[in-house]
């Protein structure tokens, strides 16, 4: 942005543009050091300073109202999140995509939102903050040679790099002759230490009629354990 300070923003009064790009930064950078964050944070509110202005090094200077912005920065890095589902995926044929939209219906059906995302359509760094806005993701991804499809194994591995945590998660996809692709992200989960939903869901081939209604309840029966998990927060 050309502008430099919050209040000059005219989405400024609900912080709705701002926030989001709080989200962002924290999703993309500073997820790794979540607990050191909340410990400074404190520290600083500790002293009973009032502060007037936060002007970082580089980005909007905060003088409108910087207590917010430091509880939302510390609101991040517990761990708070919204009750919803992200379904990042990628797709060779259509049919793993054929299968994010009975999934999706089936966790709407439970009373949580959902966002659709393809890799191959969206930026990695949005698609971070996806993740790290949901309570809840579901992986999806095609078998290619036994193994992920590429796209996905990125996404996991640099993912893997920021340390999430507070995050549950399960994976679905397509395969042709043999499957692989699923077992190896719950793989990449475990690495993670995420909490984890199983077992995935496979389909052989293009879904048929039945097996969208098995997507469908996969869909409702991951909503249902992310709102019990949601609940510990």
């Amino acid at each position: 942005s050309a502008f430099r300070f919050d209040d000059e923003f005219v989405t400024c009064e609900s912080m709705s543009e701002l926030e989001d790009a709080v989200i962002d930064y924290y999703a993309n950078i500073l997820m790794p050091f979540g607990q050191l964050i909340k410990t400074k944070i404190a520290e600083i509110q500790k002293l009973g300073l009032e502060i007037e202005m936060i002007a970082p090094d580089h980005g909007i200077i905060w003088r409108s109202n910087p207590q917010k912005v430091m509880q939302a920065y510390m609101d991040t890095a517990g761990g708070k999140s919204n009750l919803s589902v992200s379904i990042i995926y990628d797709t060779m044929w259509h049919s793993t995509e054929q299968m994010t939209y009975p999934i999706m219906q089936g966790i709407k059906d439970e009373g949580v939102e959902c966002k659709v995302i393809r890799l191959r359509a969206t930026p990695m760094s949005i698609a971070i903050k996806e993740f790290w806005r949901s309570r809840g993701a579901l992986i999806g991804t095609p078998t290619l040679n036994n193994i992920m499809y590429p796209t996905i194994a990125e996404f996991l591995t640099h993912l893997r790099g920021l340390r999430p945590k507070n995050r549950i998660v399960g994976a679905f996809g397509s395969y042709g002759w043999g499957g692989g692709a699923v077992k190896e992200a719950y793989e990449e989960f475990k690495k993670m230490g995420l909490e984890i939903v199983e077992p995935g869901l496979q389909i052989l081939y293009r879904p048929s009629l039945e097996d969208e209604t098995k997507c469908y309840e996969f869909g409702k029966e991951f909503a249902k354990k992310v709102k019990e998990y949601h609940l510990k927060f």
